[in-house]
């Protein structure tokens, strides 16, 4: 009986396809870790809340007459477009009544625009205009980024 021996070159081909497969599963792996992360931000709520206290980039800062303003802001979630409307009462500079109207593309976005707006007024009311600048209200980064949108088109009708 003859004895076959492998063929060293179809060992070495077999190795390398095994090897780059399980780097796939890997760099796929990372990257799904990645995505979850990314958007955990507005998948756990939470009753955390932070206000971010550097003046906003956009219009400029100073004096704003007294009224009561809206706009609405945009951003994009996981879901898709979303916006948020905003009314805001100035007096002095400051911020007196606050109100958000949220327009949700998904049962999630819904869940964590619901929070945003139950937590977001403590954080605005009481405060100078350019010193809002919310980051993560309630477990929601993204309604924050379309709530800071609207600010800054608030600002601008303000200055106007």
């Amino acid at each position: 009986m003859q004895e076959t021996k492998p063929n060293k070159a179809l060992v070495a081909v077999i190795v390398v396809v095994l090897l780059a497969a399980a780097a796939a599963g890997v760099v796929y792996v990372l990257n799904k870790d990645k995505e979850t992360s990314d958007t955990s931000s507005d998948q756990t709520p939470t009753t955390s809340t932070s206000t971010n206290e550097t003046p906003t980039t956009g219009s400029s800062t100073g004096t704003y007459k007294d009224g009561t303003y809206s706009a609405t802001g945009s951003y994009v979630s996981p879901g898709g477009n979303e916006s948020i409307d905003v009314t805001l009462a100035i007096t002095d500079g400051k911020v007196t009544t606050a109100s958000a109207t949220t327009h949700a593309a998904t049962s999630t976005s819904s869940q964590y625009q619901s929070e945003f707006t139950s937590n977001f007024k403590n954080l605005v009311v009481g405060k100078s205009v350019d010193e809002i600048s919310l980051s993560r209200v309630a477990g929601s980064s993204l309604t924050s980024n379309g709530f800071n949108d609207a600010l800054e088109q608030i600002k601008d009708k303000a200055t106007a």
